[in-house]
């Protein structure tokens, strides 16, 4: 903030100017009655898992972390993650947004998720952003970018070719969260899944070990991250199979400090070649699996086809928050 401005006062005066013209308001929830379980042989649907339902307090909604692309799968067991829509400062400062720089898209992202969700084991230890999943990024931030909009007035499109090499029609489709393919996990990795430790473990009776592979949460890659930078401002020589690998076995962020990474790194370098390539090959795996697309139903053929969000004439990150509408239809 600028010199002889508190930023407390200017937050406050924001969130007043929220208040005041309706913006980014929600109206208090009606308290729900409480509904019978479902049985357990019942899956309920992707809209059911859409729905977002309401929270202690009017702002904030409770998402189900089954609706995600990681399921809820490798968080702890009674997480609870609450959103809210982005408020005047938010959208404010994600406006400065250079597209063109992608640790600045990172950034800015960050400071969205970090200001709207509150993350939580439900009668347990608080968890923050930093927890949150690499793969569960954008999902929760279209989540975000609805609850901001709740009544469209920010439609992002996305025109999608069809992969149907006798079609290539473009399809021309409102991308929203129900249309995001975030991750889907291969099936041959699915047998290694535990959920007792919330995470893949390896039982190897050749290498007479237990490997355990977790999916990369905001706070270790910014970890590791940090370790790679400063490895280069040093003039260290990089170790790039490391830094490939490393992001999915360091599983809590808050113990992957400079001492863990540099054990992990040294340690690596004795691992036996069946050890490394089984390694290389699973975290690969996972790698490709983070799609990051926008799928639809060719309206020409009906070919399933997926297209990544931000390429072909479609939408810019940019567009997410600030609305594209003319001049004359925002007053």
């Amino acid at each position: 903030m600028s010199e002889g401005i508190n930023e407390e006062e200017a937050t406050r005066f924001l969130d007043e100017m929220d208040r005041t013209h309706g913006v980014n308001q929600v109206e208090p929830l009606v308290e729900k009655q409480e509904e019978k379980p479902k049985s357990l042989g019942v899956v309920a649907s992707y809209q059911d898992l859409n729905e977002l339902s309401g929270a202690a307090e009017s702002s904030w909604k409770i998402l189900d972390l089954r609706g995600l692309p990681s399921k809820g799968m490798f968080y702890p067991e009674n997480s609870e993650l609450l959103l809210r829509p982005a408020k005047t400062k938010e959208i404010r400062h994600w406006s400065t947004i250079d597209e063109n720089d992608p640790i600045d898209v990172k950034e800015k992202i960050n400071f969205v998720l970090n200001a709207c969700t509150k993350f939580k084991v439900k009668g347990g230890r608080p968890l923050n952003f930093n927890d949150l999943l690499e793969i569960d990024r954008y999902h929760i931030l279209f989540r975000i970018y609805e609850l901001t909009f709740p009544n469209q007035e920010n439609k992002l499109w996305a025109n999608i070719k069809c992969d149907n090499d006798r079609c290539g029609h473009i399809n021309r489709i409102q991308v929203g969260s129900q249309n995001l393919k975030g991750f889907e996990c291969p099936d041959e990795l699915m047998k290694w899944y535990s959920p007792e430790e919330r995470c893949f473990k390896v039982v190897s009776d050749k290498l007479q070990e237990t490997i355990r592979i977790y999916l990369p949460s905001f706070g270790v890659e910014t970890k590791i991250k940090q370790r790679k930078t400063a490895e280069l401002n040093s003039g260290t020589e990089i170790d790039d199979a490391f830094y490939e690998f490393a992001p999915y076995l360091a599983g809590e962020w808050r113990t992957c400090d400079g001492g863990y990474l540099s054990n992990l790194k040294i340690g690596s370098q004795n691992w036996q070649q069946n050890k490394f390539v089984f390694i290389h090959k699973f975290t690969k795996a996972l790698k490709d699996a983070s799609l990051n697309k926008a799928g639809c139903k060719c309206e020409k053929c009906g070919n399933i086809t997926e297209s990544h969000i931000f390429l072909g004439g479609s939408f810019t990150v940019k567009d997410i928050f600030i609305i594209s509408a003319g001049l004359d239809e925002l007053i």
